[in-house]
This record gives structure tokens, C-alpha cells and sequence, in this order.
């Protein structure tokens, strides 16, 4: 099982009925392994990025990067070995009471202030006597030392995790990050402190504080945004809303006629069963999509707007369920996703540069995530890979899902995904997306330039898996999706 905080744990229920019991997943916490925390992301698998860079944090008044520590400690310079002390009582206390989600403590100098730069040790130093400890005092009489679950330190002039380093810097540079497993006891909490070794300290007194850990996903709300999906239980009926434009679960045995474009190179079929793979149905058939060894498409599926006898619209919101199998690993290079599109055969995929003038896509998107960090075992990280008219280069953009762990999705249980689009106006920078993972928004931009003329719209929402750029699956790899609805208005999960 995925190591998991229980108070990190938001449950939202059962939000389809029948055999796929749908819950937000919380299973990810801050490491400090290869895809640990870097100052620019929580996590370098995505990338999921910090709202500002060197990571946010949240002070004891409550104030997004607020000045006024949980608890404050001044270390003089010199060498020789040396313990600090911050009693952290009033923040760890929050943590057990279930107040904040545990996402751990920063230790940071306050700007503007003459400080030095401190070494710390770490929990990977090599003599286990100066490692970073949290002393617990309860009110029974009982004391725990807890060692940390993970530390590292945000450093701007480093691009990777540092977290396996035997020590960790704090300087008005570098802050330092320490989360610790903490269990809810009968007992009542007296006294936490933080205990901390140095060996050097630099240029002058360091003025240290520690202040609560709050990447965005800790800051977002936990509630379920319902949509009109709401009023039809397993989405039976949903195509009859006014509202939507296409809707499936390919059950049909001709499901196929129902989309405008089929790729022949595909892999994949509408299925009931595929118990190897630990499949469970979220209602009936589902497409089941494979990426097969040494090969790259998975699925080029299109629904096209004109092809349909629809318009093609300037926005358009687009909902499909997902579910990665028991085999998916994506270890070697990341991927595209459903998405939306106006490409018109002629650019904005491929390598083929939007001008504004002949072609745009959002494309969702898979990160690659690291074989040896075992934080993110069988957690897949999500985005959008974007060909818009601003991006500089000639491949598109990679957008993180990165406000909310639900960004962040598990082999074997399905996940309501859905995606907004809304055009530009031709010369302003208006533009809109928006996605959110059972219900709950994971990314939004509104400043973005998909087109310079009117002749560009919504063409087709593509439903495409990819593996890579150029490199091709280096196994077996299956998901599959269900549930499909296009619609007019935000569609949310399922009821």
C-alpha cells in the first residue's frame, strides 16, 4: 500500500453508484526521493509547481506567506557541534486536531534581515546521533521521538531534489523542509519540539522560523463541484440534456460510427472484462486503450464538430472517466491524453508551431515518473500539453495539474477527468482552460493566446494516448476510459 497520512485522506464517497466506489485520492505526500520537492515544484514528477518559487507556506497568524513564525530560533556563527531548539507545539497540535493537512514545516530566514547560512544535518547524515528528531511530551506521561519521513532543503540554483543529501542549508537562499508521520493518540499533546544538530555556521546570526508547509493541493477547498451530469444516475439519459453535444459509453456494439475519425494504427477495443489487469467496470463496457511495447499510439480517436453536423463552437467543456490499469508504469517518458483541439491537419501538433493563424491544441498529458522513488509508486502525474500561439518553441507547453493532489492519480480506480476551453478573442489574451479531477479543479489559465483570426475554432475533442515524443512504450501499458460526454455547460461526476 501507498504510505498515506490519514488526516491527508479526503474521502468524497461514493459518487457513482455500482461497482467503482469513486474517492478524491490524497495518496500522495511530500518526499524527499528523486521526484521530492525542488524550489520551483512539490514534486518534480509533473512537474507540480509551487504557486511562488522556493515553496508556499502559511505563518501562525494564517497568512499566506505571512512574517510571523510558528516558533523562532537565532543560531550564532561558528563551528563545532551545536543543538537548536524550536518548540512547534501550537503547529504540530493543529496537525494532530486535523486542522491543516500535514504537508510538514519549512525553516526559513526572514528577508530583509542580515542572516547567515546554516548547515544542518539531515536524516541521511551519516552518524544517526545528529539526525533531525521531533520530540512529542503527551499528557499522559509519555514521550515519542519521531524521526523525520522526509527533509530536504529549496535551493534556486539547483533543479533537483536535494532530499538525499546528509545535510540541509538554511540561508536567505535556501529553506529547509522536514515532514514527520504523526499518529492521533488518546493522549492530549503537552509540548512538540523541533531538535536540530549543526556542524557550521556561516557570516552572522541566522534568524530561523518555522512555518506550516502549503502547497496549493493543501490550500484547495475539498469540495465536490457537481455539474448537470448530477440529474442522471451512471449518466443514463445525460445525452438527452440540451446541453450536451455527444455523449457514450460504448456500449454499442457499432460505438465506433458514433465518433468522426478512427486512427487504424489503434489499439483498442470496448470491453467488459479484463480481470489480469484488475479491471472493474464503472458501468458496463469501457474502452480499453494499450500501449504496446516498442510502439507509441495508443488511440487517435476524434469526435469532429463538423463531421457531426454540429458547429464548431469557441468553448466547449469535455468529460471523460479514466482508469489506469495494474500494468501501467510509465517509467520512460511521458505522454498526451484526451484533449481538445483545432488543428486543421495543419499545425499545433508534431512539432508543428501555432502562429495564431493555422492551427492550436490542449492535449491532456502524462509526466514519466521516476522507477526509484517509491513516494510516487503507481501514481501518475497529469497535465495538458499545449500548442498555443505564445509558446516559444516549436513543441507545445506542458501545463502541471498541479493544484490539487487529485492531480495525481492511482493505478486501479477510475477518476472523473474534465477539460474547458474557451477561444480567445482575436488580439487580446483572453483565452481560457480549466480541468478538474472528480470535480475538483486542478488547473486553470486565462490569459492564453490560442489564435490571431476568428477562422480558427473548436474543431474536435481528441481523444489521443501517446507515448512520448519519440520514445516508444517500453512495456505493456493499459488504461481505459468510459463515460465520454461533450457538453455545453460543466458536466461534473457522475451521481
Amino acid at each position: 500500500m501507498l504510505n498515506r497520512l490519514s488526516h491527508l485522506l479526503v474521502l468524497v464517497g461514493c459518487l457513482a453508484c455500482g461497482s467503482a466506489a469513486i474517492a478524491v485520492s490524497d495518496a500522495f505526500v511530500l518526499g524527499d526521493g528523486v521526484a521530492g520537492p525542488t524550489c520551483a515544484n512539490y514534486t518534480s514528477m509533473g512537474p507540480m509547481a509551487w504557486s511562488r518559487a522556493g515553496g508556499d507556506w502559511v505563518d501562525a497568524a494564517g497568512k499566506l506567506y505571512g512574517d510571523h513564525p510558528f516558533a523562532t530560533q537565532s543560531v550564532p556563527p561558528g563551528t563545532g557541534r551545536q543543538a537548536e531548539d524550536w518548540d512547534v507545539t501550537e503547529l504540530v497540535r493543529a496537525w494532530l486536531d486535523g486542522r491543516y493537512p500535514n504537508a510538514g514545516m519549512l525553516l526559513r530566514v526572514k528577508p530583509g534581515v542580515k542572516n547567515g547560512v546554516v548547515d544542518f544535518h539531515s536524516r541521511e547524515s551519516p552518524d544517526p546521533s545528529v539526525r533531525p528528531v521531533l520530540k512529542l511530551q503527551w499528557s499522559d506521561g509519555s514521550q515519542s521521538r519521531l524521526s523525520p519521513a522526509a527533509d530536504t532543503f529549496l535551493d534556486c540554483t539547483s533543479l533537483s531534489s536535494l532530499g538525499e543529501k546528509p545535510s540541509m542549508k538554511v540561508s536567505g537562499s535556501q529553506s529547509a523542509l522536514l515532514r514527520f508521520e504523526l499518529k492521533r493518540t488518546e493522549a492530549r499533546l503537552q509540548q512538540a519540539v523541533l531538535y536540530l544538530v549543526s556542524d557550521i555556521r556561516y557570516a552572522s546570526n541566522t534568524q530561523i522560523g518555522v512555518y506550516r508547509v502549503a502547497p496549493p493541493y493543501a490550500r484547495m477547498s475539498g469540495d465536490v463541484v457537481m455539474g448537470l451530469a448530477k440529474d442522471y444516475a451512471q449518466d443514463v439519459g445525460v445525452e438527452k440534456n440540451p446541453d450536451v453535444v455527444f455523449a457514450t459509453g460504448f456500449e454499442s456494439p457499432v460505438w465506433l460510427t458514433e465518433w468522426g475519425y478512427f486512427g487504424p494504427r489503434s489499439t483498442a477495443e470496448a470491453i467488459a472484462e479484463d480481470a489480469a489487469r484488475r479491471f472493474e467496470p464503472l458501468s458496463g463496457r469501457a474502452l480499453r486503450v494499450r500501449l504496446v511495447k516498442g510502439q507509441n499510439l495508443g488511440l487517435d480517436l476524434r469526435y469532429l464538430f463538423a463531421k457531426g453536423g454540429k458547429p464548431e463552437p469557441e468553448e466547449i467543456y469535455f468529460r471523460y472517466y479514466l482508469r489506469f490499469a495494474d500494468d501501467w508504469n510509465p517509467y520512460a517518458d511521458g505522454g498526451k491524453m484526451p484533449g481538445i483541439a483545432g488543428t486543421y491537419d495543419r499545425a499545433g501538433w508534431g512539432m508543428r508551431k501555432s502562429d495564431g493563424y493555422n492551427g492550436w491544441s490542449v492535449r491532456g498529458g502524462f509526466a514519466p515518473r521516476p522507477p526509484v522513488d517509491k513516494s510516487v509508486a503507481r501514481l501518475t502525474a497529469m497535465g495538458s500539453y499545449a500548442y498555443h500561439a505564445d509558446a516559444a518553441g516549436v513543441s507545445g507547453e506542458y501545463w502541471g495539474w498541479n493544484e490539487g493532489p487529485s492531480g495525481l492519480l492511482e493505478n486501479n480506480r477510475w477518476y472523473s477527468v474534465e477539460q474547458y476551453v474557451k477561444l480567445n478573442t482575436p488580439g487580446a489574451r483572453d483565452g481560457i482552460f480549466r480541468a478538474w479531477i472528480d470535480g475538483r479543479q486542478v488547473l486553470e489559465k486565462t490569459t492564453i493566446l490560442f489564435r490571431h483570426t476568428r477562422d480558427l475554432k473548436i474543431e474536435n475533442v481528441w481523444m489521443n494516448i501517446y507515448h512520448g515524443g519519440t520514445t516508444p512504450a517500453p512495456q505493456d501499458m493499459t488504461l481505459y476510459i468510459d463515460n465520454v460526454v461533450i457538453a455545453r455547460r460543466y458536466v461534473g461526476p457522475i451521481k
